[in-house]
């Protein structure tokens, strides 16, 4: 038996609208990262003192350095301006659409439903550290958009290394380009910033927002719902398409690939199967909401009693 049609359109759109709003957010990072350049090569670029091509080791171009940090602190909240619009808008849809499917889920809803959805959006966003349509400052997104600590420092180390040495203008902006821009193998300042958690976001909240519903509608299954792909993970890989109960997934944190039941043909990835693979093997883990871990792109469609039993007749 597979999960109802009305519940799994709903997943569908979801799991659509969470990679559209990822693939934007990529998009804005590589656009504002290539801005970053720009700034660069404009405010500071003119001001080195050169000669013959060669950057001089002089006061001034050590001086400019320090200047790095005005450049990114505009930068920075120029990021935020933009960023932080694109937050909200996909935050509203995420509530709206997880309401829609727990209506759909639901045989009977609460008495205290809508004030229930109302409750669950403003704890979640004060999680992820949104108040008020805006970031909360020393807040989850707010560390994460606003704060670039390794890119400075490791532009401003080029820039010093530059002036010591001597550098060829040429060859200089090429370094900065590389650093900041990136090229085809070496992601820019703002993806390699964005990489780790930033693409997590929608993700994240969604299951967040998702498991704090479970707990107020007191739902203890689910479905894993989002497919595999060419390099999905063992875990997901193993747990895709599946029902499963909040019990079960708090011993996901010691799960090994050599544990997993998988499609037929699926070739286990792991080179070792009794060891937590490193994506899912990390202080804070919380599987209801980092799932497969970071990039972990996959769903979780929480369903009654009834329903589960019907999907996995083990659980009666």
């Amino acid at each position: 038996m597979k999960l109802p049609k009305r519940l799994n359109s709903i997943l569908k759109k979801k799991e659509l609208f969470l990679d559209e709003m990822r693939s934007r957010l990529e998009n804005t990072a590589l656009r504002l990262q290539g801005n970053l350049f720009e700034q660069i090569i404009e405010e500071i670029i003119p001001q080195l003192d050169v000669k013959d091509g060669a950057i001089l080791e002089t006061a001034n171009n050590y001086r400019l350095i320090s200047q790095l940090d005005q450049v990114y602190s505009t930068f920075n909240n120029q990021l935020v301006k933009t960023i932080l619009p694109q937050i909200n808008r996909a935050t509203e849809t995420i509530v709206k659409m997880n309401e829609g499917y727990f209506v759909a889920a639901l045989s009977t809803l609460p008495a205290r439903f809508d004030k229930i959805i109302e409750k669950t959006k403003i704890l979640i966003d004060a999680k992820v550290g949104l108040r008020a349509e805006k970031m909360i400052r020393g807040g989850f997104i707010n560390s994460v958009f606003r704060d670039d600590p390794t890119g400075l420092l490791n532009l401003k180390r080029e820039m010093s290394r530059a002036v010591t040495s001597q550098m060829s203008m040429k060859e200089f902006i090429g370094v900065i380009k590389e650093n900041v821009r990136g090229t085809p193998e070496k992601l820019g300042s703002l993806q390699r910033q964005f990489q780790r958690f930033a693409y997590d976001t929608y993700q994240q909240y969604d299951r967040a927002y998702n498991k704090k519903l479970a707990e107020e509608f007191d739902l203890k299954y689910f479905v894993y719902e989002g497919g595999l792909i060419k390099d999905s993970r063992d875990f997901c890989a193993a747990h895709d398409g599946k029902v499963w109960s909040i019990e079960e997934s708090e011993s996901w944190k010691d799960w090994t690939p050599d544990k997993g039941e998988y499609p037929l043909n699926y070739e286990i990835k792991a080179k070792d199967t009794s060891v937590v693979p490193s994506y899912i093997d990390f202080v804070g883990y919380d599987p209801l909401v980092d799932c497969g871990g970071y990039n972990c792109r996959h769903v979780l469609g929480f369903i009654p009693d009834d329903l589960a039993e019907k999907l996995r007749p083990d659980l009666k």
